[in-house]
Parts: structure tokens; sequence; C-alpha cells
């Protein structure tokens, strides 16, 4: 099966970062979350999500309950 690398951006309002690692961590390998420096313009906390999955629509679909994606790079992981 194929790997993907997933970097991309998301948006949350309330939710921890810890919350989302539960959530997404035993969907792929290599998880790393990280807060980018904060806009004065955007209400909420930008994280930076990177991530080597085989199945990025289940990262995306569960990271769009968190709040909002952007930003979104998919990248076929070399083996």
């Amino acid at each position: 099966m194929r790997k993907y690398y997933l970097e991309f951006i998301l948006n949350m309002q309330t939710v921890s970062p810890e919350a989302l690692k539960n959530s997404i961590v035993e969907f792929g390998e290599d998880l790393e979350i990280s807060q980018t420096p904060q806009d004065n313009d955007v209400k909420g906390r930008d994280f930076r999500i990177r991530i080597y999955t085989e199945d990025p629509t289940i990262i995306f679909d569960t990271c769009a309950q968190f709040g909002r994606l952007k930003s979104i790079k998919i990248n076929e992981a070399t083996t």
C-alpha cells in the first residue's frame, strides 16, 4: 500500500494539541504537531501537522472535526 507524507496547517479555537494527537496518532507514523507563530488577525491558534499515512482522507476528516484545514501539501512517500 502507498504511503503519503502530509503537511498542513490546522486552525483550532479551543481544542488542545494533545486531544488532536490522540485522535490521529493511530492512523500514521512520525506525527509532528507544532504551534506556528501567531498572526494577530487570525482567531484561534494555528498548528503545523506532519505525518506519514496510508490514508490521507481519514487524517483530514478527523482534523476537520477540530478546526479549519489550510496550506495542505501531500507527497507520495518514497520507500
